[in-house]
């Protein structure tokens, strides 16, 4: 008699990376793979998740692919999630200062620290953002305050994030919070790992980050924020291009078989190069039309050719021959 080996389902809900479920994971590699990204460097990312105790699914940290390698960002919310979890962590928050605020605000620097004073928010209208500040509190610790002015972040505006054109305040506050975060947490990706992970998997994810990982705020930015991006710089081209959305549509289709809505990231991108090479299109000359002048309207006499009764000589007619009508009225 043979023994039949019973075939087990794997449980989509056990815990198979820090506290990743199966399920999850199945999940990302289906979403990731497509993107670009193979399968060592999922599993890199996936460790890397385990190791720093971030949860993608939550928007902590994200894996971009970009030419063929791969960019491991954490946003500002994994890095106020790593703080949160800090027994001493207190509360965290960021503002920026309007141009309209100026008059209305006041800090000082004490032994080398920044302390705000006041801050009247001038609304409605706050006016251009001129500089940001951020605050976190930790108990039993002076309060971390990060002040920046907006001349020290012009360079990202310029940058290859197009959030800092489209969404500059939120990305400035972002910029100071994680600061502020790290100075008085010490948040660092490579000081937090999970109780029992094996020491491959930390040093597997600390190799990835020396090589791959960008966790510069200056350039973190999720992947549906970095679409979003991409799209408003397409529909921005496509203003000063003088196209329509059918015209995006057919050129997406001709480069890639699929409508603008449905690429990738990558595909987005290189959509977005070639509406950049396409010329603006020309608007045809309007037709010039006739001018139809109206006159004003004059009643003709009408023309008599019969003379008066007066006019007739009646010893010269001969009224026996007369046919047809009496030549007078």
């Amino acid at each position: 008699m043979t023994n039949k080996k019973e075939v087990q389902k794997s449980n989509p809900n056990e815990i198979v990376a820090g506290e990743l479920t199966r399920g999850e994971v199945a999940t990302l590699k289906q979403t990731l793979t497509p993107q670009g990204i193979n399968d060592a460097q999922f599993n890199l990312f996936i460790q890397t998740c385990a190791a720093s105790g971030l949860n993608p699914f939550m928007n902590h940290i994200y894996a971009i692919p970009y030419n063929g390698t791969m960019n491991i960002q954490i946003s500002v919310e994994g890095i106020h999630y790593l703080a949160r979890k800090h027994p001493d962590y207190i509360t965290a928050s960021a503002e920026i200062i309007g141009e309209n605020e100026v008059e209305n605000f006041e800090a000082e620097l004490v032994d080398g620290e920044f302390k705000i004073l006041k801050h009247k928010i001038a609304l409605p209208i706050r006016g251009k953002a001129v500089a940001a500040y951020a605050i976190a509190k930790r108990k039993d610790a002076p309060d971390q305050v990060i002040f920046m002015d907006r001349s020290e972040v012009e360079h990202l505006e310029k940058g290859r994030n197009p959030l800092w054109k489209s969404n500059f305040n939120d990305m400035f506050k972002k910029h100071v919070m994680k600061r502020a975060l790290k100075a008085q947490f010490g948040v660092d990706i490579d000081d937090h790992t999970i109780e029992g992970a094996r020491e491959s998997v930390q040093e597997n994810a600390r190799e990835v980050q020396r090589r791959e990982i960008n966790v510069d705020e200056n350039e973190a930015v999720s992947e549906e924020d970095l679409r979003v991006g991409i799209l408003n710089e397409i529909d921005q081209l496509l203003k000063e291009k003088k196209m329509s959305d059918y015209e995006i549509d057919e050129l997406s289709k001709k480069q890639f078989n699929r409508v603008m809505e449905k690429l990738n990231i990558q595909e987005l991108t290189g959509l977005k190069r070639i509406v950049e090479l396409q010329p603006v299109k020309q608007e045809k000359p309007k037709q010039k039309h006739e001018e139809v002048v109206e006159a004003d309207f004059t009643e003709v006499p009408k023309e008599d050719n019969k003379p008066s009764a007066e006019e007739i000589n009646f010893d010269d007619i001969d009224f026996n021959d007369i046919q047809g009508e009496i030549p007078f009225e």
